[in-house]
């Protein structure tokens, strides 16, 4: 029998679906299994972000001259979907795809949380279809409001506990043009005219916890800043505007970068952007790395960004962190730096540490431990 692997933890739990045997540590979540009944016998087939690329993958396994691709805005699962893939010993065409384009039979689609964003990849899917295409969406909850605005035809072919999938067919007139929205930023100083994307964070103004790091980092004049986990590029952009010298911005979402491009390309900035999900893609050292990291995300990331930031920051270069929650972050940069500096402002903690020799992380760390043992004695 046919075998699909699912790299997706520990463990190991074999699930016959379909007639393909998939593997994978928890099981594949129920809405997925089912969309597996639905998906097409022929015709061309956009994946676009199914869990662990599944779909695709059930089709390759199946029927190994399926014309699918698997594609999506994150790098992060286009890197789970080709390692499952080559673990499969499956020929899976994987690419980086935002907005949605080429023309397809069968479109794919995780539906997003966020209603404006469902709409936006909606009305792309819309565009994208073939004559007599149709649209697959599994969804946490029912869609058909965000969805009747760009298909005549929407039936519920399965539903459960906290999902559904929907087809979709008879596309209304689709477009991929974006839905771009403005925002005013006025921070250090400067005033800036951004844009945004629905999806994007913090996509109507700058939240709180990103102004508190602007406004209290210690911007190097013509020195290298990293801006990681960039979004719509906010931090880098100011960055640059207070002199900084090369910037780099980073993102595992294809939309936050495109937003980003197209607001460098409005304030006439310059600077590298890389379409990855951990910093190791990033060459050089820096002056300044900046990072705002997803609170939800687990700490396997944070620890990943703080880790390279302790390899990659020039001798006397700083780090900034701007969280909610602290004490594992301020514990982590005491491991790698020595120390670090906190400021806490409106729930957000902004964390810095600096870079030293190592003669100089032993007399600060010397000195810490007088002061406590001062402290001890009164």
């Amino acid at each position: 029998m046919i075998q699909v692997k699912i790299n997706d933890g520990k463990g190991k739990r074999t699930e016959i679906i379909g007639g393909v045997e998939l593997q994978s540590s928890g099981g594949v979540p129920p809405q997925w299994a089912s969309l597996t009944e639905f998906l097409p016998a022929k015709g061309k087939v956009l994946d676009y972000g199914s869990w662990q690329g599944v779909a695709a993958l059930w089709l390759k396994a199946s029927r190994r001259d399926a014309q699918v691709s698997f594609a999506h805005y994150s790098s992060r699962l286009l890197a789970q979907g080709l390692e499952n893939a080559a673990a499969s010993q499956l020929a899976l065409e994987t690419q980086a795809m935002f907005p949605l384009r080429g023309q397809w039979d069968t479109i794919i689609l995780a539906a997003p949380e966020q209603r404006e964003a469902m709409r936006m990849l909606a009305c792309q899917a819309a565009a994208c279809l073939n004559p007599g295409g149709t649209l697959l969406v599994a969804a946490s909850s029912h869609r058909e409001d965000e969805l009747r605005e760009h298909f005549s035809e929407i039936i519920e072919l399965a539903a459960g506990e906290h999902w559904t999938i929907l087809r979709c067919a008879d596309p209304r007139q689709g477009s991929l043009e974006l839905p771009w929205q403005k925002l005013s930023v006025q921070v250090r100083g400067l005033e800036l005219e951004l844009a945004s994307l629905p999806g994007n964070f913090s996509a109507g103004g700058l939240d709180q916890g990103t102004r508190l790091m602007l406004e209290e980092a210690l911007i190097p004049k013509g020195g290298p800043v990293l801006d990681l986990g960039c979004g719509y590029g906010v931090v880098g952009i100011v960055a640059a505007r207070l002199g900084a010298g090369e910037v780099v911005y980073i993102d595992d979402d294809l939309i936050a970068l495109t937003v980003c491009r197209k607001n460098l390309e409005s304030q006439g900035l310059e600077g590298m952007l890389i379409h990855r999900h951990l910093p190791s893609a990033v060459r050089g050292k820096f002056d300044c790395i900046l990072t705002n990291p997803p609170y939800h995300a687990d700490y396997g990331v944070a620890s990943s960004f703080l880790e390279f930031a302790a390899r990659r920051l020039n001798t006397h270069g700083w780090v900034y962190v701007v969280i909610k929650k602290p004490d594992w972050y301020r514990n982590k940069l005491q491991s790698l730096f020595g120390g670090c500096r906190a400021v806490a402002r409106d729930g957000y903690w902004l964390l810095s540490a600096q870079k030293r020799l190592k003669t100089e992380q032993a007399n600060a760390a010397a000195k810490t431990t007088r002061k406590h043992r001062l402290k001890q004695r009164h």
